[in-house]
């Protein structure tokens, strides 16, 4: 049978390290939204160039489909453009802190908001907090964002 580690660790190492690991995750959700608008716009201007290609060179038009959705008429058109007369794809971000969840008591949460609840909880309780030092235990659910 394993022992646990008992260990105290003094409360001021414990809230500067959670304060930066909190200014880390926020300022990479920053800079992946920003990088994520960048890339929308990318998108819009590839999708536009790619219309351009295709209204220009009707010969690139194949099959046409015909659908009803909803209120009218859907028409489908298959279009093959040669690969060097494609513009450049544009890369998506990825993304640091998304959806999703996980098991077990050592899951870190891929989710921003809930990282930065718990990281913020934890500061503030350590605030509030008389002690000098914060035993094991007390830091143990944050303990796996450090």
């Amino acid at each position: 049978m394993s022992k646990g580690i008992n260990i105290k660790i003094p409360k001021s190492k414990l809230l500067g390290a959670l304060e930066e690991k909190l200014r880390l995750v926020e300022t990479t959700q920053a800079e992946y939204e920003h990088q994520l608008k960048i890339s929308e716009e990318e998108e819009k201007d590839y999708k536009e160039q790619v219309k351009k290609i295709v209204l220009s060179n009707p010969q690139f038009m194949g099959e046409v489909s015909h659908n009803w959705r909803g209120n009218g008429n859907i028409f489908e058109i298959v279009v093959e453009i040669p690969l060097s007369l494609m513009p450049p794809e544009v890369k998506t971000p990825t993304q640091p802190y998304g959806g999703g969840r996980g098991y077990g008591r050592n899951y870190v949460s891929n989710n921003y908001d809930d990282i930065v609840a718990d990281l913020s909880n934890a500061i503030r309780m350590l605030k509030l907090s008389d002690e000098e030092v914060v035993s094991t235990a007390t830091y143990a659910t944050v303990s796996r964002y450090l």
